[in-house]
């Protein structure tokens, strides 16, 4: 049997304030969908968030309901669970756009429930009545989702019930422990309970991908929902990584692994972070079209297509209230005069020379990072409760956490999920 594995899709993602297209996430959809037909899939796998928000609007409906009749028609039947953006909350009951695709024929929606009793594994069925598992060519489809902090006591309820004469694929939106802090991800001993009785553990939710041991693979996210995921396409010595599907091989009657699992690339959109030492500007006049100049350089040495996106991380000493800069015209600036489709600031390595900064010598090489964190720990520790002494840095790293998520762009739901899984929040309903 042949698999072609996908995860956080995410058709609907607002970018840089709307100015990159969602029909990117469309496009690398189709692309993923075109190379499944290529393959001769035998089935194809979405292992949750196919959408970024539960309240999908109609274009992105239809680019979701085109990608999957294509699919259909080629004969390849898709398999999918619910991740964190297709739901409201990791325990709402209440009916997805995912459940209007399955109804609609275009997909078949794999949900374990649960009770006083633990997991419900039951038989999937139709598409109105639904179920946790279906069999096809042999192999036994788990479909679990995503549980946030409840993930490991979850999964380990599921395991224990698995058959262990059966080939199991399992699909679960989730990722290792070590990426969400105090809960929302799973341990090496949560991994080991699986692969007892899982052939194939198909991963979603971190954008980031990951192999390990033959067995449990996350593609990483086929277009990228933050510019910076543009880095998941690289390991550490700088060398490009796979990134964006896996095609997985399976022989139904070898139960302990794949015959093969290789995660492969899919075309995206271009994305560069240049870095930019603002140093330069020491001896230049410290104007706008001095900076566009100097950018629009950089950029042009790279001989970049003009479809890209390019993340300008500013580094050194810089006057932003003296240049009296306003940032989308000079975005604007730099894109006409570099060539490219969009341009962007990372601020946070910015030694901000403002309105008295540099009268105190120790925040000279202070980031810009670490200048709003000592802000935000300043109205923290006016305002903590006498009980709560001593946790004046943690909370100022959850509130700058959430300002970080705020402006790339995380829903309601997520900012919620960040919050509940702080080790803060137990504090604080202790000391109420």
């Amino acid at each position: 049997m042949k698999i072609v594995h996908a995860a956080d899709i995410h058709l609907g993602r607002r970018r840089l304030d709307g100015r990159l297209p969602d029909k990117d996430f469309a496009d690398a959809f189709g692309v993923v969908a075109s190379k499944a037909i290529e393959e001769k899939a035998d089935v194809f796998l979405i292992a949750g968030d196919l959408f970024d928000r539960p309240q999908v609007e109609p274009p992105h409906l239809r680019q979701a309901q085109q990608v999957l009749l294509k699919l259909k028609q080629a004969g390849v039947p898709v398999i999918a669970i619910e991740g964190n953006h297709d739901k409201a909350s990791p325990n709402s009951e209440a009916p997805t756009w995912l459940q209007y695709l399955a109804e609609d024929e275009l997909l078949t929606l794999l949900q374990t429930r649960f009770d006083k009793t633990g997991p419900l594994l039951t038989k999937w069925e139709s598409p109105r009545q639904g179920g946790a598992w279906i069999d096809l060519g042999g192999v036994r489809f788990v479909g679990t989702g995503y549980y946030g902090a409840a993930t490991p006591h979850r999964i380990n309820g599921i395991a224990t019930q698995l058959e262990p004469q059966r080939t199991h694929v399992v699909l679960l939106h989730a990722g290792p422990e070590k990426y969400f802090g105090e809960g929302g991800g799973f341990s090496s001993a949560d991994l080991k309970t699986l692969r007892e009785k899982v052939c194939y553990l198909a991963l979603g939710h971190l954008h980031k991908p990951q192999l390990h041991e033959g067995w449990a693979c996350n593609p990483g996210s086929p277009e990228n929902c933050d510019l910076r995921e543009a880095e998941y396409g690289f390991g550490p010595n700088g060398k490009p990584l796979p990134r964006g599907f896996a095609v997985v091989e399976i022989d139904p009657m070898r139960r302990d692994r794949p015959l093969s699992v290789e995660i492969r690339n899919n075309e995206r959109r271009p994305c560069e972070r240049l870095t930019m030492d603002c140093a330069i500007f020491r001896e230049q006049p410290r104007d706008a079209d001095a900076l566009i100049d100097a950018a629009a350089q950089l950029i042009r040495k790279r001989k970049l297509r003009a479809e890209t996106v390019v993340e300008l991380d500013l580094r050194g000493p810089l006057d932003l209230k003296r240049m009296m800069l306003d940032l989308p015209t000079l975005c604007a600036a730099i894109e006409k005069a570099a060539d490219v489709f969009a341009v962007t600031f990372d601020l946070r390595n910015l030694n901000a020379e403002i309105a008295g900064a540099t009268e105190d010598a120790g925040l000279e090489n202070t980031s810009r990072e670490d200048l709003e964190k000592n802000a935000i720990r300043g109205l923290v520790e006016e305002r903590i409760p006498v009980e709560l002494d001593g946790r004046a840095n943690d909370f100022a790293e959850l509130f700058y956490a959430l300002k970080e998520a705020v402006r790339v762009g995380r829903s309601g739901e997520e900012l919620a999920e960040q919050i509940s899984q702080s080790s803060l929040v137990e504090i604080m309903q202790k000391s109420v």
